[in-house]
């Protein structure tokens, strides 16, 4: 079912100002939003499941996700990315070239479900056309993301966007498209957004969206990627520091929220193995930043990305789609985020 009424079909949007365009400013993280007594987070559908990892269908070959559930028991995942169509038009894809419901990806979906499994779709990511920028205001998004959704039968829908790689993209638009959605619909969203480190925190950027998603009334979770910046010791410590700052940050944003309530609303989300930017992340490291967001009350953790979570490249120099590049056993990672509970 896509987006339907009024409040979708017969909107004219309201004009977009420059300031809810994100770009890569490189802003300081120290220019946080001012305190603003009685600013809480929105209330509203809140994601429901506490680990899920992405699993990436823009690189072939596909992965055969039921292999995870049979071998751990664990069958909840997020599918990335949603992209515009091959024609940089608003129509989702799963990574600009294959169709929604294209037969191997919905036999490999049917299957997890089978097992119980609950879906997440993720539209964005490091590559490719955002649906984001192809979609011509927020009416138009809100479909495109409802139609991505109802091919996979899905309530819950990932934002990723990742403006550090030259692209533009309009925080408004997002968020009136997922205030459509939610109120619409009941969407439960989750907002994935760049972490720039220890001291830094969350990007300019994700702090932009946050605002916006605020502003708009969207309930949110908000996903730290703790995975891509500069660190010095030990890149464990890196990982629930920058976390732990983000989530200051947050707390600042929404003051008229209990600390409790935001760290509910925070989940953490780290690249296994061998990372494109040098840095390795072990079980061990992979173990602590689990432990770290228990023992603060997140709500979620999460890992890019299945496909990887083996040890049959060990030893390679570079980051790789299907392996970890470390030595592991099978679903190492997998099973030490199964042990992360959320908080009830």
């Amino acid at each position: 079912m896509l987006v339907t009424g009024p409040v979708v079909t017969g909107e004219t949007p309201t004009p977009e100002p420059a300031l809810a365009d994100v770009t890569a400013t490189g802003d300081s993280a120290t220019a946080d939003t001012p305190r603003r007594p009685g600013v809480a987070a929105p209330d509203g559908p809140l994601p429901a499941v506490a680990f899920a990892p992405y699993v990436d269908l823009t690189t072939p070959p596909l992965p055969t996700m039921t292999d995870m559930a049979d071998a751990t028991g664990h069958a909840d995942v997020v599918l990335a990315f949603v992209l515009a169509g091959a024609d940089g038009s608003c129509a989702p894809t799963w990574g600009g070239t294959t169709a929604l419901r294209d037969p191997a990806v919905m036999a490999r979906i049917a299957g997890l479900k089978q097992r119980g499994g609950r879906m997440t779709v993720s539209s964005g990511g490091a590559l490719g056309d955002y649906l984001e920028k192809a979609c011509p205001d927020a009416p138009s998004l809100a479909r495109a993301y409802a139609t991505a959704l109802d091919a996979v039968g899905a309530d819950h829908l990932d934002v990723d966007v990742e403006t550090d790689r030259g692209r533009t993209v309009s925080a408004r638009r997002i968020a009136e498209a997922l205030a459509l959605l939610q109120r619409e619909r009941g969407t439960r969203v989750t907002l994935t957004v760049q972490v720039d480190g220890v001291s830094a925190g969350l990007s300019a950027d994700a702090r932009d969206l946050v605002r916006a998603a605020t502003t708009a009334g969207v309930a949110a979770r908000v996903n730290l990627m703790v995975m891509n910046f500069e660190y010095q010791g030990s890149w464990a410590a890196a990982m629930t520091g920058a976390a732990r700052t983000a989530v200051g940050q947050l707390e600042a944003m929404w003051p008229g929220s209990d600390p409790a309530d935001v760290r509910r609303r925070t989940a953490v989300t780290f690249m296994l193995g061998r990372n494109d930017m040098d840095m390795t992340t072990s079980p061990e490291d992979a173990r602590a930043v689990v432990d770290d967001a228990r023992g603060n009350g997140y709500g979620g953790v999460g890992f890019w990305a299945l496909a990887r979570d083996n040890g049959s490249c060990p030893g390679t120099e570079d980051e790789a789609d299907d392996c970890s590049g470390i030595e592991q056993e099978p679903w190492a990672f997998t099973r030490i985020a199964q042990g992360f509970t959320a908080p009830a």
